[in-house]
């Protein structure tokens, strides 16, 4: 039997999470508990009780970190206004903390940059204040050249009010390009989340090329390797969500998953030793996550491929539950409120049922024939598999985060996934060979002109 400690050790921390997160405990119960439990451990080290009395310590410590990381608004944070809103006349200085995105007026002309910004200072009530958080900006009446770069500092004036549509921070403020919008200094060179954003926008780039007259499919091609969703047809977008086939569009661990194996073939060809594998993968991969905004679902994934990899660097055998389990402890223990995500919830859920799926299936279930016959039983197989038991876990919590569940998306994804994934490696043929890239972004538009039609396909069933 193999022992997985940081397996029992996780679910002990998600459990104490949850309690904490009920709120049906105050702090200092908890503090008790968890001082009460280590006490009982030591008196009791060695004994067939010891480990469920440090499984309880740890929970209750977790418990702890939640109720004190996440409880609180603490004054200096922007949303302890939120009371106050609307206020106008109100400036506030701090750097932008995403990509700005654009939208023309139907007019024509001008239109309006939206990003995020990480909030360094507020002038309120006549004077300037510390203020911490990020707020939604709306720079309106501004020409499509730009605001700004991702990283730069701004000093912003105008109406600081809550936001009324879903997406983005509760609070949004709404400041004019002409005379409300400065620009204090230009983002560092040497900050990697910039550095991140210019290597995306020359990848896309590359793939635009020989692609104009093919719009449709470029906003696909773009969403798919590099995030960007917003360009896709709304017609689209809901012939996706109808399928339960959205999931490919958020940069998570299909992304991360597909580049972390076009990386290994790429060092095992080199000759690089199995045992570095690692060293070499989660640099590419941390710059892929950096390219793609440092999503919250990309980091699950990125530390989750790193831990499995490294293994073998730290003298360990490569375990896919333990790399799961330490995966969600860093995550939760760095961010707390994660536990109550519907993102991390349904990704933790859905690939550690896919663990235990794989897991309880006979030996050999996999290995039939000889040759080339064997190697497309097992994809074809494992293919069926994951599509299966990803559907099986992903249908309850679809039901509970989103109202709704798809029962085509158990073939869907055994079409959309394979497709996908050449997809993904003709992109990114294309970035990392730039002089080839208008050959490899034809071969790709044939994948997408397939995956387009079989989503629509599956779309129209009653």
């Amino acid at each position: 039997m193999v022992r997985r400690p940081l397996v029992g050790l996780s679910l002990s921390v998600v459990a104490g999470m949850l309690a904490g997160a009920s709120g049906l405990f105050p702090l200092h119960v908890l503090a008790g508990a968890a001082a009460i439990f280590l006490v009982f451990a030591l008196l009791g080290f060695r004994t067939k009780h010891s480990g469920w009395l440090v499984l309880g310590a740890v929970a209750m410590v977790s418990a702890c970190r939640f109720v004190v990381g996440s409880a609180t608004v603490f004054p200096a944070e922007i949303n302890s206004v939120s009371a106050r809103l609307p206020l106008v006349e109100v400036q506030v200085i701090g750097r932008m903390a995403g990509p700005p995105n654009f939208y023309e007026y139907r007019s024509g002309g001008t239109g309006a940059w939206v990003f995020p910004l990480a909030c360094e200072g507020m002038q309120m009530d006549g004077r300037w204040q510390r203020r911490s958080g990020r707020i939604q900006v709306r720079v309106f009446d501004a020409p499509p050249e730009g605001v700004g770069d991702y990283g730069a500092r701004m000093l912003l004036s105008g109406e600081l009010r809550k936001r009324t549509y879903p997406g983005g921070e509760p609070v949004e403020m709404a400041a004019s390009a002409k005379s409300g919008c400065i620009t204090l200094s230009e983002p560092s060179p040497f900050s990697p989340l910039a550095w991140g954003q210019r290597l995306r926008e020359g990848a896309a780039q590359n793939l635009s090329k020989g692609m104009a007259v093919h719009a449709d499919q470029l906003a696909v091609y773009k969403a798919l390797l590099l995030g960007y969703r917003k360009a896709i047809p709304q017609e689209i977008n809901q012939q996706f969500r109808n399928t339960g086939t959205m999931h490919i569009f958020a940069i998570s661990g299909l992304h991360v998953g597909m580049l972390g194996l076009f990386i290994i073939i790429v060092l095992k060809t080199a000759g690089v030793p199995r045992d570095w594998w690692g060293a070499g993968l989660f640099p590419l991969l941390l710059v892929f996550v950096c390219a793609t905004g440092m999503k919250s679902s990309a980091l699950r994934a990125l530390t989750m491929a790193t831990v499995y990899v490294s293994a073998p660097l730290f003298r360990r055998k490569p375990d896919v539950p333990t790399s799961i389990a330490f995966s969600a402890t860093l995550l939760l223990w760095l961010k707390p409120a994660e536990i109550l995500s519907a993102g991390f919830i349904y990704s933790f859920v859905v690939v550690s049922f896919l663990v235990m799926a794989f897991a309880a299936l006979p030996d050999g279930a996999l290995v039939r024939w000889q040759g080339w016959r064997r190697k497309v039983w097992a994809y074809v197989a494992s293919l069926v598999i994951t599509s299966a038991a990803a559907f099986i876990a992903s249908m309850p919590l679809s039901a509970l985060f989103f109202g709704s569940f798809s029962p085509v998306s158990l073939l869907g994804n055994l079409v959309v996934v394979p497709l996908a994934f050449c997809i993904v490696l003709s992109g990114w043929l294309s970035i990392l060979l730039p002089f080839a890239s208008e050959i490899f972004n034809h071969a790709g538009l044939v994948f997408i002109n397939a995956l387009l039609a079989g989503v629509g396909f599956f779309a129209d069933l009653p």
